[in-house]
Protein backbone atom coordinates (compact mmCIF):
# COMPACT_ATOMS: atom_id res chain seq x y z
CA UNK A 1 0.00 0.00 0.00
CA UNK A 2 0.99 3.34 -0.91
CA UNK A 3 1.87 5.42 2.57
CA UNK A 4 0.40 8.93 3.19
CA UNK A 5 3.01 11.32 5.03
CA UNK A 6 1.99 14.06 7.31
CA UNK A 7 3.90 16.27 8.94
CA UNK A 8 6.24 15.39 11.83
CA UNK A 9 5.87 16.79 15.03
CA UNK A 10 8.86 17.47 16.93
CA UNK A 11 8.31 16.25 20.69
CA UNK A 12 9.58 18.29 23.71
CA UNK A 13 10.68 16.31 26.91
CA UNK A 14 7.82 17.37 29.75
CA UNK A 15 9.30 18.38 32.93
CA UNK A 16 11.01 15.40 34.54
CA UNK A 17 10.39 13.00 31.68
CA UNK A 18 14.06 11.14 31.02
CA UNK A 19 15.38 11.77 27.97
CA UNK A 20 18.83 11.05 25.76
CA UNK A 21 21.02 13.88 24.49
CA UNK A 22 21.55 13.44 20.60
CA UNK A 23 23.83 16.17 18.96
CA UNK A 24 22.19 18.75 21.32
CA UNK A 25 18.57 17.92 21.13
CA UNK A 26 16.89 16.32 24.12
CA UNK A 27 14.74 13.10 22.65
CA UNK A 28 12.10 11.63 24.97
CA UNK A 29 12.15 8.26 26.28
CA UNK A 30 9.28 6.31 27.68
CA UNK A 31 9.87 3.84 30.34
CA UNK A 32 8.03 0.88 30.67
CA UNK A 33 5.45 0.97 33.42
CA UNK A 34 4.51 -1.74 35.83
CA UNK A 35 0.69 -1.07 35.95
CA UNK A 36 0.83 -1.89 32.00
CA UNK A 37 -1.06 -4.98 31.30
CA UNK A 38 1.03 -5.86 28.33
CA UNK A 39 3.70 -6.41 30.96
CA UNK A 40 1.78 -8.79 32.90
CA UNK A 41 1.10 -10.26 30.02
CA UNK A 42 4.62 -10.48 29.01
CA UNK A 43 5.77 -11.86 32.30
CA UNK A 44 3.11 -14.96 32.27
CA UNK A 45 4.20 -15.62 28.42
CA UNK A 46 7.94 -16.15 29.30
CA UNK A 47 7.54 -18.02 32.16
CA UNK A 48 5.50 -20.39 29.96
CA UNK A 49 8.84 -19.85 28.04
CA UNK A 50 10.75 -21.13 30.55
CA UNK A 51 8.76 -24.14 31.34
CA UNK A 52 8.89 -24.78 27.71
CA UNK A 53 12.67 -24.69 27.03
CA UNK A 54 13.37 -26.89 30.70
CA UNK A 55 10.50 -29.47 31.74
CA UNK A 56 8.00 -29.73 28.77
CA UNK A 57 10.66 -29.74 26.08
CA UNK A 58 9.46 -27.83 23.38
CA UNK A 59 10.73 -27.87 20.08
CA UNK A 60 11.77 -24.03 20.29
CA UNK A 61 15.00 -22.43 20.64
CA UNK A 62 15.93 -19.73 22.74
CA UNK A 63 17.66 -18.01 19.78
CA UNK A 64 14.60 -18.51 17.89
CA UNK A 65 12.63 -16.56 20.85
CA UNK A 66 15.27 -14.21 20.89
CA UNK A 67 14.98 -13.30 17.42
CA UNK A 68 11.14 -13.00 17.10
CA UNK A 69 12.00 -10.82 19.89
CA UNK A 70 14.08 -8.14 18.23
CA UNK A 71 12.78 -7.58 14.82
CA UNK A 72 9.23 -6.74 16.57
CA UNK A 73 10.93 -4.61 19.18
CA UNK A 74 13.37 -2.90 16.67
CA UNK A 75 10.87 -2.36 14.17
CA UNK A 76 8.11 -0.82 16.24
CA UNK A 77 10.76 1.80 18.24
CA UNK A 78 12.07 2.78 14.98
CA UNK A 79 8.34 3.27 13.17
CA UNK A 80 7.66 4.88 16.71
CA UNK A 81 11.03 7.01 17.05
CA UNK A 82 9.79 8.11 13.18
CA UNK A 83 6.30 9.30 13.72
CA UNK A 84 6.89 10.94 16.85
CA UNK A 85 10.26 11.86 17.47
CA UNK A 86 10.66 9.96 20.77
CA UNK A 87 11.90 6.69 22.01
CA UNK A 88 9.62 4.68 23.69
CA UNK A 89 9.75 1.17 25.23
CA UNK A 90 8.38 -1.31 22.66
CA UNK A 91 6.00 -3.24 25.08
CA UNK A 92 3.20 -4.26 22.32
CA UNK A 93 6.07 -5.53 19.99
CA UNK A 94 7.94 -7.28 22.57
CA UNK A 95 4.71 -9.10 23.44
CA UNK A 96 4.23 -9.70 19.65
CA UNK A 97 7.33 -11.35 19.24
CA UNK A 98 7.14 -13.43 22.03
CA UNK A 99 3.82 -14.65 21.26
CA UNK A 100 4.60 -15.30 17.71
CA UNK A 101 7.22 -17.73 18.76
CA UNK A 102 5.37 -19.45 21.18
CA UNK A 103 3.38 -20.88 19.00
CA UNK A 104 5.54 -21.08 15.57
CA UNK A 105 7.72 -24.31 15.05
CA UNK A 106 10.47 -24.92 12.36
CA UNK A 107 10.18 -28.36 11.15
CA UNK A 108 13.76 -30.06 12.38
CA UNK A 109 14.12 -28.07 15.92
CA UNK A 110 14.86 -30.23 18.66
CA UNK A 111 14.24 -29.82 22.27
CA UNK A 112 17.42 -28.47 24.41
CA UNK A 113 19.07 -27.34 21.40
CA UNK A 114 18.96 -23.96 22.87
CA UNK A 115 20.48 -21.60 20.11
CA UNK A 116 19.68 -23.39 16.54
CA UNK A 117 18.65 -20.85 13.69
CA UNK A 118 17.15 -23.36 12.25
CA UNK A 119 13.90 -21.87 10.25
CA UNK A 120 15.05 -18.78 12.03
CA UNK A 121 13.56 -16.86 8.42
CA UNK A 122 9.92 -18.45 9.13
CA UNK A 123 10.11 -17.00 12.48
CA UNK A 124 11.77 -13.28 11.31
CA UNK A 125 8.31 -13.23 8.54
CA UNK A 126 6.05 -14.11 11.00
CA UNK A 127 7.49 -11.28 13.10
CA UNK A 128 7.28 -8.67 10.30
CA UNK A 129 4.29 -9.36 8.97
CA UNK A 130 2.31 -9.10 12.41
CA UNK A 131 4.11 -6.20 13.61
CA UNK A 132 4.08 -4.19 9.88
CA UNK A 133 0.42 -4.70 9.92
CA UNK A 134 -0.41 -2.89 13.24
CA UNK A 135 0.98 0.19 11.23
CA UNK A 136 -0.39 -0.42 7.69
CA UNK A 137 -3.79 -2.08 8.37
CA UNK A 138 -6.19 0.31 10.29
CA UNK A 139 -9.06 1.35 10.76
CA UNK A 140 -10.05 4.80 12.80
CA UNK A 141 -7.71 4.89 15.82
CA UNK A 142 -6.94 1.37 15.57
CA UNK A 143 -5.09 -2.01 14.23
CA UNK A 144 -7.77 -4.19 12.74
CA UNK A 145 -5.84 -7.43 13.14
CA UNK A 146 -3.84 -9.06 16.57
CA UNK A 147 -0.33 -8.81 15.28
CA UNK A 148 0.71 -12.41 16.50
CA UNK A 149 -1.77 -13.52 15.25
CA UNK A 150 -2.24 -12.25 11.79
CA UNK A 151 1.91 -13.52 11.31
CA UNK A 152 1.47 -16.76 12.62
CA UNK A 153 -1.80 -17.76 10.32
CA UNK A 154 0.06 -16.12 7.17
CA UNK A 155 3.18 -18.32 7.96
CA UNK A 156 1.10 -21.64 8.75
CA UNK A 157 -0.73 -20.87 4.96
CA UNK A 158 2.18 -19.41 3.01
CA UNK A 159 5.11 -21.80 4.27
CA UNK A 160 3.02 -24.91 5.21
CA UNK A 161 3.45 -28.43 6.86
CA UNK A 162 6.89 -28.87 4.54
CA UNK A 163 8.51 -25.91 6.93
CA UNK A 164 6.80 -25.18 10.13
CA UNK A 165 4.07 -26.25 12.08
CA UNK A 166 2.04 -24.81 15.48
CA UNK A 167 3.16 -25.83 18.83
CA UNK A 168 1.41 -29.24 19.93
CA UNK A 169 -2.24 -29.24 21.48
CA UNK A 170 -0.78 -32.06 23.29
CA UNK A 171 1.98 -30.69 26.60
CA UNK A 172 3.00 -33.75 27.79
CA UNK A 173 1.09 -36.48 29.94
CA UNK A 174 -0.79 -34.91 33.46
CA UNK A 175 2.03 -34.56 35.83
CA UNK A 176 3.92 -32.10 37.40
CA UNK A 177 5.12 -30.28 34.82
CA UNK A 178 1.72 -29.92 32.35
CA UNK A 179 0.21 -29.27 36.31
CA UNK A 180 2.37 -26.24 36.85
CA UNK A 181 2.10 -24.66 33.47
CA UNK A 182 -1.89 -24.70 33.60
CA UNK A 183 -1.41 -23.26 37.07
CA UNK A 184 0.37 -20.85 35.22
CA UNK A 185 -2.26 -20.09 32.57
CA UNK A 186 -5.01 -19.83 35.24
CA UNK A 187 -3.35 -17.50 37.02
CA UNK A 188 -2.06 -15.23 34.98
CA UNK A 189 -5.44 -15.22 33.29
CA UNK A 190 -6.63 -13.62 36.55
CA UNK A 191 -4.09 -11.66 37.02
CA UNK A 192 -4.43 -9.91 33.25
CA UNK A 193 -8.18 -10.67 32.57
CA UNK A 194 -10.14 -9.18 35.33
CA UNK A 195 -8.82 -6.02 35.38
CA UNK A 196 -9.68 -5.53 31.63
CA UNK A 197 -13.42 -6.73 32.10
CA UNK A 198 -12.80 -9.40 29.56
CA UNK A 199 -14.82 -12.69 31.63
CA UNK A 200 -17.86 -11.96 29.33
CA UNK A 201 -15.98 -12.30 26.13
CA UNK A 202 -13.79 -15.60 27.56
CA UNK A 203 -17.23 -17.25 29.02
CA UNK A 204 -19.02 -16.46 25.75
CA UNK A 205 -16.01 -18.25 23.41
CA UNK A 206 -15.61 -20.91 26.35
CA UNK A 207 -18.78 -21.99 26.06
CA UNK A 208 -19.95 -21.67 22.79
CA UNK A 209 -16.81 -23.96 21.53
CA UNK A 210 -17.27 -26.46 24.35
CA UNK A 211 -20.85 -27.29 23.17
CA UNK A 212 -20.29 -27.26 19.58
CA UNK A 213 -17.13 -29.32 19.88
CA UNK A 214 -18.98 -31.78 21.95
CA UNK A 215 -21.14 -32.15 18.99
CA UNK A 216 -18.56 -32.77 16.61
CA UNK A 217 -17.27 -35.05 18.48
CA UNK A 218 -20.62 -37.47 19.45
CA UNK A 219 -20.66 -37.75 15.74
CA UNK A 220 -17.17 -39.21 16.31
CA UNK A 221 -15.26 -36.97 14.48
CA UNK A 222 -11.44 -38.01 14.42
CA UNK A 223 -8.53 -36.23 13.73
CA UNK A 224 -4.34 -36.98 13.29
CA UNK A 225 -1.73 -35.58 15.56
CA UNK A 226 2.00 -36.82 15.75
CA UNK A 227 1.87 -37.73 19.40
CA UNK A 228 -1.06 -40.20 19.46
CA UNK A 229 -0.77 -43.33 17.51
CA UNK A 230 -4.18 -43.63 15.22
CA UNK A 231 -6.66 -41.13 15.22
CA UNK A 232 -8.36 -38.98 18.07
CA UNK A 233 -11.57 -39.64 18.24
CA UNK A 234 -14.66 -39.10 20.35
CA UNK A 235 -14.08 -38.03 24.26
CA UNK A 236 -10.68 -38.06 23.72
CA UNK A 237 -10.88 -35.50 20.71
CA UNK A 238 -13.20 -33.51 23.01
CA UNK A 239 -10.79 -33.55 25.92
CA UNK A 240 -7.50 -33.02 23.64
CA UNK A 241 -8.56 -30.24 22.21
CA UNK A 242 -11.37 -27.87 24.38
CA UNK A 243 -9.06 -28.34 27.66
CA UNK A 244 -5.62 -28.11 25.42
CA UNK A 245 -3.18 -25.60 27.48
CA UNK A 246 -2.64 -24.25 23.59
CA UNK A 247 -6.43 -23.63 23.62
CA UNK A 248 -6.28 -21.80 26.77
CA UNK A 249 -3.53 -19.76 26.03
CA UNK A 250 -5.42 -18.56 22.49
CA UNK A 251 -8.55 -18.20 24.78
CA UNK A 252 -7.29 -15.79 27.78
CA UNK A 253 -4.41 -14.50 26.26
CA UNK A 254 -4.68 -13.64 22.25
CA UNK A 255 -8.31 -12.83 22.01
CA UNK A 256 -8.42 -11.16 24.99
CA UNK A 257 -6.18 -8.09 23.13
CA UNK A 258 -7.95 -5.09 23.72
CA UNK A 259 -6.55 -3.13 21.35
CA UNK A 260 -8.10 -5.46 18.73
CA UNK A 261 -11.10 -6.61 20.55
CA UNK A 262 -14.24 -4.34 20.96
CA UNK A 263 -14.48 -2.46 23.79
CA UNK A 264 -18.48 -2.71 24.60
CA UNK A 265 -19.78 -5.71 26.69
CA UNK A 266 -22.10 -6.72 24.35
CA UNK A 267 -19.63 -6.63 21.77
CA UNK A 268 -17.29 -8.61 23.15
CA UNK A 269 -19.57 -11.43 23.99
CA UNK A 270 -20.67 -11.19 20.20
CA UNK A 271 -17.09 -11.57 19.40
CA UNK A 272 -15.96 -14.31 21.53
CA UNK A 273 -19.10 -16.47 20.44
CA UNK A 274 -18.21 -15.26 16.75
CA UNK A 275 -14.82 -16.80 17.21
CA UNK A 276 -15.87 -20.34 18.81
CA UNK A 277 -18.62 -20.49 15.76
CA UNK A 278 -15.69 -19.62 12.85
CA UNK A 279 -13.53 -22.01 14.89
CA UNK A 280 -15.80 -24.94 15.28
CA UNK A 281 -17.02 -24.51 11.85
CA UNK A 282 -13.28 -24.53 10.40
CA UNK A 283 -12.17 -27.22 12.64
CA UNK A 284 -14.91 -29.96 11.15
CA UNK A 285 -13.63 -30.04 8.18
CA UNK A 286 -10.15 -30.40 9.39
CA UNK A 287 -8.38 -33.96 9.70
CA UNK A 288 -5.32 -33.29 11.72
CA UNK A 289 -3.90 -31.24 13.93
CA UNK A 290 -1.89 -28.89 12.23
CA UNK A 291 -4.58 -27.94 10.52
CA UNK A 292 -7.09 -27.68 13.36
CA UNK A 293 -4.44 -25.49 14.94
CA UNK A 294 -4.51 -22.92 11.79
CA UNK A 295 -8.75 -23.13 11.73
CA UNK A 296 -8.21 -21.60 15.38
CA UNK A 297 -5.81 -19.36 14.88
CA UNK A 298 -7.68 -18.31 11.79
CA UNK A 299 -11.01 -18.25 13.30
CA UNK A 300 -9.30 -14.54 15.24
CA UNK A 301 -8.16 -13.17 12.12
CA UNK A 302 -11.59 -13.22 10.53
CA UNK A 303 -13.87 -12.53 13.47
CA UNK A 304 -11.24 -9.24 13.62
CA UNK A 305 -11.69 -7.97 10.15
CA UNK A 306 -15.52 -7.65 11.79
CA UNK A 307 -15.23 -5.74 14.70
CA UNK A 308 -14.78 -1.85 13.18
CA UNK A 309 -18.93 -3.19 12.30
CA UNK A 310 -19.41 -4.70 15.92
CA UNK A 311 -17.79 -1.19 17.13
CA UNK A 312 -20.60 0.71 15.04
CA UNK A 313 -23.73 -1.39 16.15
CA UNK A 314 -22.68 -1.18 19.57
CA UNK A 315 -21.64 2.28 19.96
CA UNK A 316 -23.23 3.88 23.00
CA UNK A 317 -23.63 2.80 26.89
CA UNK A 318 -20.62 0.84 27.67
CA UNK A 319 -18.28 1.62 25.00
CA UNK A 320 -15.67 4.21 24.89
CA UNK A 321 -15.62 4.18 20.99
CA UNK A 322 -14.63 7.84 19.57
CA UNK A 323 -17.10 8.37 16.90
CA UNK A 324 -14.82 10.74 15.91
CA UNK A 325 -11.04 9.58 16.64
CA UNK A 326 -8.64 12.25 17.65
CA UNK A 327 -5.74 12.87 14.74
CA UNK A 328 -2.74 11.08 15.38
CA UNK A 329 0.59 12.80 16.11
CA UNK A 330 3.57 12.12 13.32
CA UNK A 331 3.91 10.24 10.01
CA UNK A 332 1.34 7.41 9.29
CA UNK A 333 1.91 4.62 7.21
CA UNK A 334 -1.70 3.28 6.32
CA UNK A 335 -2.85 3.47 2.99
CA UNK A 336 -5.98 5.30 1.88
CA UNK A 337 -9.52 4.35 3.46
CA UNK A 338 -10.30 2.09 0.18
CA UNK A 339 -6.91 0.35 0.56
CA UNK A 340 -6.71 -0.65 3.80
CA UNK A 341 -10.70 -2.00 3.53
CA UNK A 342 -9.98 -3.49 0.70
CA UNK A 343 -7.14 -5.42 2.49
CA UNK A 344 -9.65 -6.43 5.27
CA UNK A 345 -11.72 -7.62 2.49
CA UNK A 346 -8.87 -9.95 1.09
CA UNK A 347 -7.62 -11.34 4.48
CA UNK A 348 -10.97 -11.95 5.44
CA UNK A 349 -11.87 -14.12 2.89
CA UNK A 350 -8.95 -15.21 2.01
CA UNK A 351 -7.93 -17.14 5.45
CA UNK A 352 -10.70 -19.54 5.75
CA UNK A 353 -10.33 -20.72 2.09
CA UNK A 354 -7.30 -21.22 2.64
CA UNK A 355 -7.91 -22.64 6.19
CA UNK A 356 -10.74 -25.09 3.97
CA UNK A 357 -7.91 -26.23 1.79
CA UNK A 358 -5.54 -27.50 4.59
CA UNK A 359 -8.20 -30.41 4.93
CA UNK A 360 -7.22 -31.72 1.47
CA UNK A 361 -3.42 -31.62 1.65
CA UNK A 362 -1.89 -34.89 1.71
CA UNK A 363 1.34 -33.61 3.09
CA UNK A 364 -0.37 -32.46 6.19
CA UNK A 365 -2.59 -35.71 6.72
CA UNK A 366 0.85 -37.91 6.23
CA UNK A 367 2.84 -35.90 8.71
CA UNK A 368 -0.07 -35.69 11.64
CA UNK A 369 -0.81 -38.91 10.33
CA UNK A 370 2.40 -40.23 11.21
CA UNK A 371 3.16 -41.79 7.73
CA UNK A 372 5.49 -41.23 4.62
CA UNK A 373 4.99 -38.02 2.74
CA UNK A 374 4.04 -38.50 -0.44
CA UNK A 375 7.06 -39.19 -3.47
CA UNK A 376 5.76 -35.55 -4.79
CA UNK A 377 6.83 -33.99 -1.55
CA UNK A 378 10.18 -36.03 -1.09
CA UNK A 379 12.13 -32.82 -1.40
CA UNK A 380 12.97 -30.08 1.07
CA UNK A 381 12.36 -29.77 4.36
CA UNK A 382 9.88 -32.07 5.80
CA UNK A 383 11.14 -33.76 9.16
CA UNK A 384 9.09 -33.58 11.91
CA UNK A 385 10.21 -35.97 15.12
CA UNK A 386 7.73 -37.64 17.30
CA UNK A 387 7.02 -35.48 20.20
CA UNK A 388 9.34 -35.99 23.51
CA UNK A 389 6.40 -34.83 25.78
Amino acid sequence: MAARFTPHVATIPAPGQPSLRLGGRAIPVVLPRWGDPRIRLGIVIISLQVLGQTVLRFKLSIAQILVSIAVCALVEAGITYWRQGALVWPASAILTGNSTAFILRANGTRPGDWWSLNGVEWFILAALIGILSKYVIRVGDRHVFNPSNLGLVAIFLLAGARHVFPQYLYWGPIGPPVILALVVIAAGAIWILRPLRMWPMVAAFAGAFAILIAIEAAVQRCFLATWHTGPVCGADSWLNLVLSPELLVFLFFMISDPKTAPRATDARILYGFLIALVAAGLVLVQPSEFGIKVAILGSLTVVCALVPFMERAFRGEGSTLHPNPPPKRGRDLSGGRDLRWLAVAIIAIAVPISVIRLSADPLVVAIDGRGSPPASFSSGPIPRDIPTQ
